[in-house]
């Protein structure tokens, strides 16, 4: 049995195998260093890099990384797990209001401390024709207590599961593109 060896597809293999090994290498870098990509359609940035949540103060504005498995006591985020709205990966989302805001949801609009902030629409069911409930509101959010806020019309945020705690922030996130 005679093999015939083709030096051209062996050069293009080791070159293929080359770029392959170098783009692996980029990524790991960049995943080392903090940077992620936004798979969702929750948030209209589609890089993110992550920073420890301990630099500075959350604040109004922010987008934080919440380990939605720290929420272990509400009963949404339960939900939210069992009807797959929710994985394992971190969910990045925008801080709405922080401690001492008063939080109002009323006519599917955001109202924090009397003043409107614009649409929060309200769904009463899934896609999949599953009910949903908004969180009782009004609410002041207490120390350490704040209020997540997506744009998307089936965004799942704190209209839905409410405050969290500042200890299930994991990251800061800083939108890059």
């Amino acid at each position: 049995m005679k093999i015939i060896i083709n030096k051209t597809r062996i050069l293009l293999f080791l070159k293929l195998c080359s770029i392959l090994c170098i783009i692996a290498l980029v990524l790991t870098v960049l995943y080392v260093q903090g940077y992620r990509i936004n798979l969702t359609a929750s948030l209209p940035q589609l890089i993110f890099r992550f920073y420890d949540v301990n630099v500075k103060p959350v604040s109004r504005g922010d987008y934080v990384v919440v380990d939605c498995f720290l929420i272990n006591d509400n009963p949404a985020i339960k939900t939210a797990i069992e009807r797959k709205y929710l994985s394992r990966i971190p969910l990045v989302k925008q801080v709405g209001a922080v401690s001492g805001d008063l939080i109002s949801l009323l006519d599917n609009r955001i109202y924090i401390n009397g003043e409107d902030h614009g649409p929060m629409i309200v769904l009463s069911e899934d896609s999949e024709g599953n009910p949903l409930s908004p969180f009782p509101t009004p609410v002041t959010l207490q120390t350490g207590q704040f209020w997540l806020v997506s744009n998307p019309e089936r965004g799942y945020d704190s209209r839905y599961f409410g405050w969290i705690d500042r200890n299930c922030i994991t990251n800061l996130a800083y939108p890059v593109f």
